[in-house]
């Protein structure tokens, strides 16, 4: 994977479980850079199990946001 992967994996780990506009704002890029084809799917993957083993996804809006998210990866690997 690449640097930018990586970073953009960080950056998924960092907004999971919070409760800002940082949980949208994640979620709305990172779905821009599947549309784009710019993460792997080995990086999707990545993401894909990180939101899956979340303890916690935040407030109801958050959790809709990273499902959404969840649905688009799994639909695209």
């Amino acid at each position: 994977m690449s640097d930018y992967e990586h970073i953009v994996i960080s950056a998924v780990r960092y907004a999971i479980g919070r409760m800002t506009y940082m949980t949208e704002l994640t979620v709305n890029y990172v779905m821009k850079q599947i549309e784009e084809d710019k993460l792997s799917d080995q990086c999707l993957g990545i993401i894909k199990k990180d939101i899956k083993a979340a303890k916690d996804l935040g407030m109801e809006c958050d959790k809709e946001q990273w499902l959404k998210l969840l649905n688009r990866i799994e639909e695209v690997i």
